[in-house]
């Protein structure tokens, strides 16, 4: 049963890295494109922190980082930064993934009292966390898309399902914490574990989905 577990585990996360090589940098640039007509060289609305790195008046233009004056050539330059940050995000964003499998493997011996391996599932902790928090921060903080995507689809998705696995897996260490500490049941813990990898599968997968 174990071996069956292991093989399903590793299966998935083949199965991710095929889905990731098609993940569809282009899907998550489709932004870029934009109609002859549009005028605008920053879109209406950006997230937070790209209005306030990016923006007419952002911290990069102030100090900088980027060019202060805003022409089709700068943007342009600036377009190619997203894609690389997103490439970036996309690799360790798999990083990430694997961890989470690793962490679905190992955190149960611990729970079955395996202490042996309690450094070992710490420093999976730890590097899943550098790599989840790195794809977040390419995402965050990376140039705005040219344009807004106004209809409702896979990307779309992707962004939402964002908010819930970055807001599972803040949850994730603070129980972590506290399980140890014996404040709170494992087993929330564990159930917000679980959460937290299947919206970030999800997220993975809904790359892909056609609408």
């Amino acid at each position: 049963m174990k071996k069956l577990k292991l093989t399903l585990l590793i299966t998935l996360l083949l199965a991710f890295s095929s889905q990731a090589q098609d993940i569809g940098i282009d899907d998550l640039l489709e932004d870029f494109e934009t109609e002859e007509t549009e005028t605008s060289l920053l879109p209406d609305k950006m997230l937070f922190s790209q209005r306030m790195l990016w923006g007419e008046k952002g911290i990069y233009r102030k100090v900088g980082i980027a060019p202060k004056t805003l022409t089709a050539e700068t943007r342009e330059r600036e377009l190619k930064v997203r894609r690389n940050m997103f490439k970036v995000h996309q690799a360790t964003g798999l990083l990430a993934a694997g961890g989470m499998i690793a962490q679905a493997i190992i955190g149960p011996k611990l729970y079955n009292g395996d202490f042996g391996i309690r450094q070992l599932h710490k420093n999976v902790a730890l590097g899943t966390n550098i790599a989840y928090g790195t794809t977040a921060v390419m995402a965050l903080t990376s140039p705005p898309p040219m344009v807004n995507r106004k209809k409702f689809d896979n990307i779309k998705l992707h962004k939402i399902l964002s908010v819930v696995h970055l807001s599972g897996m803040v949850g994730t260490n603070i129980l972590a914490r506290q399980a140890s500490k014996g404040n709170v049941n494992k087993n929330w813990h564990r159930a917000a574990a679980i959460t937290t990898f299947g919206a970030y599968a999800a997220a993975i997968a809904s790359i892909k989905m056609e609408f």
